[in-house]
C-alpha cells in the first residue's frame, strides 16, 4: 500500500478486523535517504523511491531491502540521465561527429559492410539523428 498516514489508515480498517494481528514495516522518505547515505540521495529522489515502492511485485516473498532501494535508485538516475538534455557548441559537436563518423566508417572496413549498425546499433541511430538533425 502506498499513500498517507489518514488513507493508509482507512485503507487497513476497510480490510482488516481491528483485533487482527499484522505487521507492518513503513518506508519513507528519511528511511530511504538514511539507507542510501553513501550515494548521495535527494529528499525528492528519496520520495520518488518511496512511490515505486508501492508498484513493486513480490514485495512479501522478497521484501524491500537495500538491494532494492539501490536498484530503483539506478533505475531513476538511468532514466533521468536518458531524458536530461544539455547544451553544446556547434563547433565542439561537429568535431565530436566527425570523430564518431570515422569510428564508425572504420568499424565498416574492418567487421564488413553493416557491421556498425550490427555492433553499435544505439550508437549509430543517434550519430544519424544528429547528423539529420545538424544537416550534414
Amino acid at each position: 500500500m502506498y499513500g498517507t498516514v489518514n488513507a493508509l489508515c482507512a485503507k487497513l480498517t476497510e480490510t482488516y478486523t481491528p483485533d487482527e494481528p499484522q505487521a507492518l514495516i513503513v518506508w519513507t522518505k528519511e528511511e530511504v535517504l538514511a539507507c542510501l547515505e553513501e550515494y548521495s540521495v535527494t529528499e525528492d529522489t528519496a520520495a520518488r523511491i518511496v512511490g515505486l515502492i508501492a508498484g513493486l511485485d513480490g514485495v512479501h516473498e522478497c521484501g524491500v531491502g537495500l538491494d532494492t532501494l539501490i536498484c530503483l535508485l539506478e533505475n531513476l538516475r538511468e532514466e533521468e540521465a536518458r531524458r536530461r538534455e544539455i547544451t553544446v557548441p556547434a563547433a565542439a559537436l561537429e568535431k565530436v561527429m566527425a570523430l564518431a563518423g570515422e569510428f564508425l566508417r572504420m568499424e565498416e572496413i574492418q567487421s564488413g559492410e553493416g557491421a556498425a549498425q550490427r555492433l553499435y546499433p544505439d550508437e549509430t541511430s543517434a550519430f544519424r539523428a544528429l547528423r539529420d538533425t545538424l544537416g550534414r
